[in-house]
């Protein structure tokens, strides 16, 4: 009785066509889940960093002139900016996934168009001095108390790089 076998040709071309759709499939399973793990990190760190720059301005305000804070930022993806125009701290960034983020946290608002997501904090009763941008890696800024704007008696504080 004859026995029937695939050839080697056959078989090798089956062995790497499963071999590349389980590739594939991997890929294409895994890299959106590495994307929104990638994405909630680096809104966490934005969140956390905003929130310690903020939580050391309103410190520093209270303290009056020359208080001084000088703060370590690590910024993994995206660019703080201070805008002393609109008296605001924000940060922006490009996101790869559709995490649903929106609304306030803590002082901190956060609006989203497309992919890009903007955080800010937007001060009403300081003065923001200086105009720097914080983009990958560390960063070290310093807060200071430069006195009082003698229109609206509002503290002046200064924000930027050491």
């Amino acid at each position: 009785m004859g026995s029937k076998a695939i050839s080697p040709f056959i078989a090798s071309a089956l062995i790497i066509l499963m071999g590349i759709t389980g590739i594939y499939l991997t890929l294409t399973v895994l890299t959106p889940s590495v994307d929104k793990a990638k994405d909630s990190g680096i809104i966490n760190e934005a969140l956390q960093g905003l929130k310690i720059i903020d939580d050391n301005i309103r410190e520093v305000a209270s303290e009056g002139q020359n208080s001084k804070r000088t703060l370590s930022l690590k910024v993994t993806e995206g660019t703080y900016k201070i805008d002393s125009n609109i008296n605001c701290i924000n940060f922006t960034y490009k996101m790869k996934t559709d995490l649903d983020v929106s609304g306030q946290r803590d002082n901190i608002n956060i609006t989203r168009s497309g992919n890009d997501i903007n955080f800010f904090v937007s001060y009403t009763k300081l003065q923001i001095q200086g105009s720097d941008h914080l983009t990958k890696g560390e960063n070290t800024i310093m807060i200071l108390h430069n006195g009082t704007n003698t229109t609206t008696n509002y503290p002046i504080i200064y924000v930027g790089r050491v």
